[in-house]
């Protein structure tokens, strides 16, 4: 993981890319709008499946309050 600011390029067609030294391992992601910011989580490949007695919609309120909690806490740093 990289601790600076790292700048990326975007093309005409909004395509993302990123530095080598930011071991992004992933073809996927998940991109939560933050304000006027963008949070970029990688979605691994192999899945791991789990029994949880949550209902989806619960569980993604807490992640998206946690994700907006951390990036909240990234941006104090």
């Amino acid at each position: 993981m990289v601790n600076r600011l790292t700048i990326v390029s975007v093309d005409a067609q909004r395509r993302i890319y990123l530095p080598k030294e930011l071991s992004f391992n992933a073809r996927k992601a998940i991109i939560i709008p933050q304000g006027e910011s963008y949070i970029l989580i990688p979605i691994p490949e192999k899945v791991t499946e789990i029994d949880v007695k949550e209902p989806i919609k619960e569980l993604r309120r807490r992640a998206e309050e946690k994700a907006k909690k951390e990036a909240k806490n990234a941006n104090r740093i």
